[in-house]
């Protein structure tokens, strides 16, 4: 089974990214990138793609005109990526606003001639991928999105279990995704949605004809959650159970590393949405109000001191 992490805006960053690559998921991708503003050469947009190794990381881009997402997926390759996906899921309004994420969902022949360009431009060793939501509106057919992705023959079809007005909230619709998974194809199929705790996954996919399942919100903060999942896929059980002690060495290292990569002060802001979930494992009455006192620490030195401290 793969294991793949999600493209998680203000999370899967270069920093948390290099943690991420320690727990070895098969796949890890940068945060969602704006095809506009890539193919224009934005400089935040660049940041975004630093990485160390193209080989096991994937790019997904957003956008809503042809132009624009061919020449982003042709950059990207000429950059040395050839794993590229193609958002038709995101579900916030402002992205929708654009005519991108879920926008494109009923856009069928645009994205059928898409696909076909974009085959017909990049190397065979370039990947293509699409990850969907399984509706919007009035588009409740997802597998015609299979169909394309068998008839260009693409990496893979990640499709989330819910569709656009729930965003993130409500259950994801795995019945929906078992139903998908077992239409005949020759592409892997990815599932995704609700995959939080490894302890559940199993019961979640069960019946599933899956290739792969790709983790999202379940990875702020723990990237145990990759070595757990594929324990308890493969063995039945989770080995992987971390000290106190590795925690807090995982999270000084995020820490430090978002300090080389984007300075002190960023790194004392950006820490604070991960240190609570680093902990999860040991939530206490008495442990809470310690993790509160230190996301409230702005300066750099004392915030890691008061973590050491731990």
């Amino acid at each position: 089974m793969k294991i793949y992490t999600a493209p998680l805006a203000g999370i899967t960053d270069y920093s948390f990214r290099k943690i991420l690559e320690k727990f070895s998921p098969d796949l890890i991708f940068t945060e969602m990138i704006n095809a506009r503003l890539f193919s224009e050469g934005d400089k935040d947009t660049l940041e975004l793609l630093k990485c160390d190794n193209r080989n096991i990381t994937g790019v997904q881009v957003f956008g809503s005109r042809e132009e624009d997402i061919t020449n982003s997926f042709l950059k990207l390759e000429d950059m040395g990526f050839n794993r590229i996906n193609l958002n038709m899921g995101c579900p916030q309004p402002k992205i929708i606003k654009t005519g991108a994420g879920c926008g494109l969902l009923p856009r069928r022949e645009f994205i059928d001639n898409l696909l076909y360009n974009l085959k017909s431009k990049l190397k065979n060793t370039t990947k293509i991928s699409i990850k969907i939501r399984i509706g919007y509106k009035e588009f409740h057919n997802p597998e015609i999105y299979l169909d394309l992705a068998n008839k260009y023959n693409l990496d893979f079809i990640c499709v989330h279990g819910r569709n656009q007005e729930q965003m993130y909230n409500g259950i994801a619709n795995w019945d929906i995704l078992k139903g998908l998974s077992h239409i005949k194809r020759n592409i892997d199929f990815i599932g995704n949605g609700d995959l939080i705790q490894a302890k559940n996954i199993p019961d979640i996919i069960e019946g599933a004809n899956i290739d792969g399942i790709m983790l999202a919100r379940g990875i702020i903060g723990n990237p145990y959650l990759i070595p757990q999942t594929r324990e308890i896929l493969s063995e039945g059980d989770i080995k992987t159970k971390p000290s106190f002690e590795e925690v807090k060495s995982t999270l000084l290292e995020h820490f430090n590393l978002l300090s080389e990569h984007k300075g002190e002060i960023a790194a004392s802001m950006e820490i604070n949405k991960f240190i609570k979930p680093y902990f999860h494992y040991f939530n206490n009455s008495n442990l809470t109000p310690i993790l509160s006192e230190i996301i409230i620490e702005k300066d750099f030195s004392k915030k890691r001191n008061l973590i050491k401290s731990l």
